[in-house]
């Protein structure tokens, strides 16, 4: 019995250190983000990233155009890719995402940019974010952040 409850305290203090007890979903009419997270920052660092997975609830397509928080002065949507060898980050204008589908803003594709931080992000707070979508429309959510080394999402993402 020893062993299956010290399996268990074991499993609970892995899980709250993966951040998994943070993570948190969003919901509005016709839209949901799941697992909202950016990374710890260095003292003078200017921009950091953010994740997060939106999926569309509802019947008609869906557009986010960007976002806003009071720890930056914009937020950007950008893609990245690797030409010849070198890692291009580019703005993109808005985000489409049709009735039912899931747009995964991860590592090495389509990411949130926090531009002109205006404070350290350290590990373990809960950033607000504004995502803005066409129309308009807009939903408060919050980043959870985790460790300057983290690699990984509360969920697990790269």
């Amino acid at each position: 019995m020893k062993f299956g409850f010290g399996l268990v305290l074991t499993l609970v203090a892995l899980i709250g250190a993966s951040g998994v007890l943070f993570a948190r979903d969003y919901s509005a009419p016709g839209v949901k983000v799941a697992n909202p997270w950016t990374r710890a920052t260095p003292a003078g660092a200017t921009t950091a990233v953010a994740y997060l997975k939106i999926t569309n609830t509802g019947s008609t397509p869906l557009r986010l155009v960007g976002g806003s928080t009071p720890v930056a002065q914009r937020v950007e949507i950008h893609s990245m890719s690797m030409e010849g060898g070198v890692m291009r980050m580019r703005p993109v204008p808005g985000l489409d995402i049709a009735p039912g589908a899931t747009v995964e803003l991860k590592a090495g594709g389509l990411h949130l940019m926090l531009i002109g931080l205006n404070r350290q992000l350290t590990q373990q707070e809960q950033v607000p974010l504004t995502l803005i979508f066409a129309g308009g429309r807009q939903l408060a959510i919050e980043l959870h952040v985790e460790g300057m080394g983290g690699g990984m999402g509360s969920h697990g993402e790269p």
